[in-house]
């Protein structure tokens, strides 16, 4: 799998507005485009959600070193 620019959440959904911009909301190729940004979508989920994983375990961290700093 070669890989590509991740494309941020806010790029996908430019990229959508743009095409629908055009003709009138008429999309050439509309499956093809679903798809491909049905995966960014995809893609954007799986790292916000590793990143709120990672968030959680940062602060259950902190939180254990706060309470056995006042115990």
């Amino acid at each position: 799998m070669s890989e590509k620019k991740e494309k941020s959440l806010f790029q996908v959904l430019k990229e959508i507005d743009e095409e629908t911009s055009k003709m009138n909301g008429i999309i050439k190729q509309p499956e093809k485009k679903f798809n491909a940004w049905e995966r960014d979508f995809q893609a954007w989920d799986r790292r916000f959600t590793k990143r709120m994983t990672d968030m959680e375990k940062f602060l259950n961290k902190q939180m254990g070193k706060m309470e056995n700093f006042f115990e």
